[in-house]
């Protein structure tokens, strides 16, 4: 990241609702027309909208959508893109919280995001897969997370505040849009024949919530199955 953080800067992004840097890059690799953007369609502001699209960029929890894309399916005739950045590689840089400026070489973070992780938040939006006006684009690219020395702990990074998050590289692009394109990300993952949750965890590479939102997602869309043995439940692929 070139930009060098002032103190000037730094509380402008920390008391500014203003959208962070990684929304507005993605907002403008989207639809770099900015005459587009922050567009009113009935009680919603859509992201953006240009050529009968709307596009949504979401950098938080995907349900939290829930109700402005049922909104557009039922109330408009618009074409919806949902963009959802995965950090592939993520790099932490953290301010001085009197001067704003950097105290350490930015450090490469071991927490890596992958297609799969994405595609589990889509559990609390699994009733709009298979609509032919919705899409979900999974952008694995580098994010910088910019973050205050102002928490807690002898390091003072427990709870630190989050300043910015800025958009580097892009790698890829994966539209999900139905059943079968997650069943086609997430089922040659996993083994055949039977395998346990321990083994879903480390095929998927996900954990905690993910994990969970995930093995709930192939379980209630049918694409695996589940039984009890003993006190584990067994999976298997349908």
């Amino acid at each position: 990241m070139n930009e060098k953080f002032t103190a000037e800067k730094t509380e402008n992004l920390i008391t500014t609702y203003m959208e962070r840097s990684l929304h507005a890059s993605l907002k403008k690799h989207f639809c770099p027309d900015e005459a587009c953007h922050e567009v009113k369609i009935g009680r919603f502001v859509a992201d953006a909208c240009s050529g009968g699209i709307v596009y949504e960029i979401q950098t938080a929890k995907l349900g939290n959508l829930a109700k402005k894309l049922k909104f557009y399916l039922e109330s408009t005739d618009y074409q919806i893109v949902v963009v959802c950045p995965l950090a592939k590689n993520r790099r932490i840089i953290w301010l001085d919280e009197a001067s704003g400026e950097m105290v350490k070489v930015p450090r490469l973070s071991s927490k890596h995001e992958n297609l799969a992780s994405g595609i589990a938040d889509l559990h609390y939006l699994k009733d709009f897969l298979g609509n032919e006006r919705l899409s979900f684009c999974f952008v694995s690219m580098e994010i910088d997370e910019v973050r205050l020395l102002d928490g807690y702990g002898k390091q003072k990074k427990i709870r630190a505040t989050s300043v910015d998050r800025v958009a580097g590289e892009i790698y890829s692009f994966d539209y999900i849009n139905n059943i079968e394109d997650v069943k086609n990300a997430t089922l040659p993952l996993l083994p055949n024949g039977e395998f346990d949750r321990e083994t879903l965890s480390k095929s998927l590479k996900l954990k905690g919530m993910k994990l969970w939102s995930a093995q709930k997602l192939l379980l209630e869309t049918g694409l695996i199955s589940a039984r009890k043995k003993g006190r584990k439940l067994i999976f298997e692929k349908i």
